[in-house]
């Protein structure tokens, strides 16, 4: 008797447990929307920079530097955010030979030196943009000014440097003999190479970014060029061999390929495109449909992780992914509330996402913007040395920006 009343309240015991795991698990888990904090505000000053739209870096301190598209003295800045989310305009552009508009944030070399482009000013006659230094006392230094045919313009959105043996290297989206930009690489003290002339063709056109494995070749993708012209996957490697590994048919495989891709220590590919995929989202990307995420393995097959469509799950990614130990985390640029709207052009299409792609496929939304909080975030993500990962929206927030009506952009922290 003893034994089979033992057997039952096992029974109930483990039914009780198993109503509170599917509970737990079916109710709104707010530990998510917990885990999202607004780390600043732009425009809290008529000084201050305004629409970030460039990729954070973090020193040794905690501190996190970037660029804002306006602000300052009305043409970007570089800014620091302290680990007490206090922030500083290191130098404010003018418009001049010194650049404007910095789209695609700075690196950071162990001198505490700062490294980025501006996608305008510099050349007085070309105003294609620059390559600057801005050291540890806050004093900036032109590197090169774009001189469009010859050597390139325009490197902005997801063109930031990278270091490779203490070289940098980058793309323009635009310049060069073709008019389809270039990929170069510069030394920290100004002597300028282009590597490869891109043109409108089946090897590709207009350069969105690169990154670079173990061995020091690079990858990256282009917004046009290829067999339909619909984009790229590039790689260039050590002895100056260009390659194209993928070319995107402009369908359901993807259509526009766009910012920073990940090479895995197997040498697969992950990376997004802003449209195509699913037939949805026609109103808001040209082309169609509202982008997905991909692996391309060595062999050059494709495969696709994530197809968007128009709904709360989030569309239109555009910044690229970044690797956590085999999770990954992206955004877009629309979805999550409908409701909102965030793009006067495209009315109730929502503010975009924060999502992560587990090991095993899962896709999952993990914060939804609402304006007040950031929105429509179009450049890479961060991860921070507390384990959060960090990030920035050009617009948003609580602060009025002129004509920038819905805000002035904000810096982000997402703990996962």
């Amino acid at each position: 008797m003893r034994y089979k009343e033992s057997i039952l309240c096992k029974q109930s015991w483990f039914m009780a447990a198993a109503l509170f795991l599917l509970a737990a698990t079916s109710a709104p888990q707010p530990a998510n929307a917990q885990s999202y904090t607004v780390v600043y505000n732009f425009g809290s000053s008529a000084t201050d920079g305004a629409t970030p739209n460039g990729d954070l870096v973090e020193d040794a301190d905690g501190n996190f530097y970037g660029t804002t598209i306006g602000g300052g003295t009305g043409f970007g800045t570089i800014f620091k955010i302290d680990s007490s989310g206090v922030e500083s305009v290191l130098y404010s552009f003018s418009g001049g030979t010194d650049g404007t508009s910095p789209y695609t944030g700075v690196i950071r070399d162990s001198e505490g030196n700062l490294y980025g482009t501006t996608s305008r000013g510099g050349d007085a006659t070309c105003m294609c943009g620059t390559i600057f230094k801005l050291n540890a006392g806050n004093v900036l230094t032109t590197l090169h000014r774009f001189q469009d045919v010859h050597d390139g313009a325009n490197p902005w959105y997801f063109g930031r440097l990278i270091s490779v043996d203490g070289v940098l290297y980058g793309v323009a989206i635009a310049g060069g003999p073709n008019g389809a930009g270039v990929l170069y690489k510069i030394t920290k003290t100004g002597t300028f190479t282009v590597l490869h002339r891109f043109a409108f063709n089946t090897l590709g056109g207009s350069p969105q970014g690169i990154v670079a494995d173990a061995a020091g070749n690079l990858y990256g993708n282009t917004e046009f060029g290829g067999t339909n012209g619909r984009g790229v996957i590039f790689k260039y490697d050590t002895l100056g061999n260009y390659t194209v590994l993928y070319s995107f048919l402009g369908g359901t495989d993807g259509i526009y390929p766009s910012g920073r891709l990940i090479v895995d220590a197997n040498g697969n590919i992950h990376g997004v495109t802003s449209a195509g995929g699913s037939t949805h989202c026609a109103p808001f990307s040209v082309g169609g449909g509202c982008g997905l995420v991909f692996r391309l393995d060595v062999s050059g097959n494709e495969e696709l992780l994530r197809v968007f469509n128009e709904d709360a799950n989030g569309f239109t990614p555009e910044a690229g992914l970044l690797d956590v130990g085999g999770v990954l985390y992206g955004t877009t640029v629309g979805g999550g509330d409908l409701a909102l709207d965030c793009d006067v052009e495209a009315p109730h299409n929502g503010c975009g996402v924060i999502f992560s792609i587990g090991k095993t496929g899962h896709y999952s939304v993990l914060h939804t913007f609402i304006q007040t909080d950031g929105e429509s975030p179009r450049q890479g993500l961060t991860l921070g040395s507390d384990g959060s990962i960090y990030g920035a929206t050009y617009q948003g927030g609580t602060n009025s920006c002129g004509d920038f009506y819905q805000g002035c952009g904000v810096v982000f922290k997402y703990t996962p």
